[in-house]
């Protein structure tokens, strides 16, 4: 939308504000800054706004005006789609609100400390431990060498194949910590030789605007061995099919769609598969001694642990995005290197280096302290 379409002259001139900041953010930043001045635009003007907010952006600001904004949008009362008006924003929308309030306020009033809502954080994602990692590759090592004619299921062979991918999938992400998009990317000649490493195209999170980095990872024995053996199942499976022959990842069965064995699993499909076989190994090796449940995620195997190469290149990555960009500061900043450490680093400049990202982490948490 134009400045011109929107009534109030504060939301006007909102509106050119994200109009400048084309270029400097992300196209998804985008589109959700400008679901926040649409969000405005449907504040703006009601009995629990004050007055004066529509008079410039700079009012949109204050605590008066942010607290009642605030109310109404995290009540569902903002939002674009009559339907679903007075449905609560759940926590992930609102803290997409609460970024591009910050955002706007670091350009709108630059001068001025705003306080913003402190949302809770989010519990942390359940994630596997070493031993629970451990236990469950020698399971699958075992269950992937059985004859399949002491199986249950619909089709033993299949139930074999699973159980072959999952392990070699499995094992590719112990030695990677890849997300689902990165292991659908893959391919077989991204393999090193003997199986030693394999290649990884890089997508930074929230980092779409950004160019991928590519990164050669090793494998260890176990997913060498792994991979010895999907291979040759891989093979046979993709043979007579167009398209599928250089895909890493394919599936096993034909699918409810009708597509048949040796198509390339997308990345939704990938953790669905995953997911579906660690629930069945939960159930399996439910009550044997030593053995926790695994999260039924793909994300809590990746998110365990972060390769140190992985680290480098992604901390390496961010200063040097960071030092292309002197147009992302907002006016006022002053000139100089980065400093680290900093919450003001962390949310206006989306440093997501560990300095960064801990100071970050302890400033909500001591708001939160204060207001209890």
């Amino acid at each position: 939308m134009t400045p011109k379409q929107y009534e109030a002259a504060s939301v006007r001139q909102l509106s050119a504000v994200v109009d400048g900041m084309a270029g400097t953010v992300s196209d998804a930043r985008m589109k959700q800054l400008r679901m926040v001045v649409g969000m405005f635009d449907r504040a703006v003007g009601r009995d629990e706004m004050p007055g004066r907010a529509n008079r410039s952006a700079a009012q949109l600001f204050t605590s008066a005006a942010l607290g009642s904004f605030w109310d109404l949008a995290e009540g569902g009362e903002l939002r674009a789609r009559a339907q679903d008006v007075g449905v609560r924003l759940p926590l992930a929308t609102q803290q997409v609100v609460l970024c591009c309030l910050r955002l706007l306020a670091d350009r709108v009033v630059p001068d001025r400390e705003v306080r913003l809502p402190v949302l809770p954080l989010p519990a942390p994602r359940a994630t596997t431990s070493p031993d629970q990692e451990a236990a469950m590759y020698r399971f699958m090592v075992d269950l992937a060498g059985q004859d399949p004619t002491g199986w249950e299921g619909q089709s033993k062979l299949v139930n074999r194949l699973y159980r072959l991918r999952l392990l070699a999938l499995a094992a590719v992400v112990l030695d990677t910590r890849c997300r689902a998009g990165e292991l659908a990317g893959m391919r077989v000649q991204d393999l090193g030789e003997g199986e030693s490493s394999v290649r990884v195209v890089r997508h930074q999170q929230n980092g779409a605007h950004l160019e991928p980095v590519e990164v050669r990872l090793p494998l260890g024995r176990e997913a060498r061995v792994a991979l010895g053996r999907w291979l040759p199942v891989r093979a046979e499976l993709v043979e007579g099919l167009q398209g599928a022959r250089d895909a890493l990842w394919v599936s096993v069965a034909t699918s409810r769609r009708g597509e048949p064995p040796g198509v390339p699993l997308r990345a939704q499909w990938i953790g669905v598969s995953y997911a579906r076989e660690v629930r069945w190994l939960n159930a399996v090796m439910a009550g044997r001694e030593g053995w926790e449940p695994l999260p039924a995620g793909l994300e809590g195997l990746r998110r365990a642990w972060v390769p140190p190469e992985e680290e480098v290149v992604r901390v390496a990555r961010v200063e040097a995005e960071l030092a292309a960009r002197p147009p992302r500061r907002p006016t006022g900043y002053p000139a100089g290197p980065v400093r680290h450490g900093r919450e003001y680093t962390y949310n206006v400049l989306e440093c997501r280096c560990p300095e960064c990202t801990e100071a970050a982490t302890n400033a909500r948490r001591a708001r939160r302290a204060a207001h209890k």
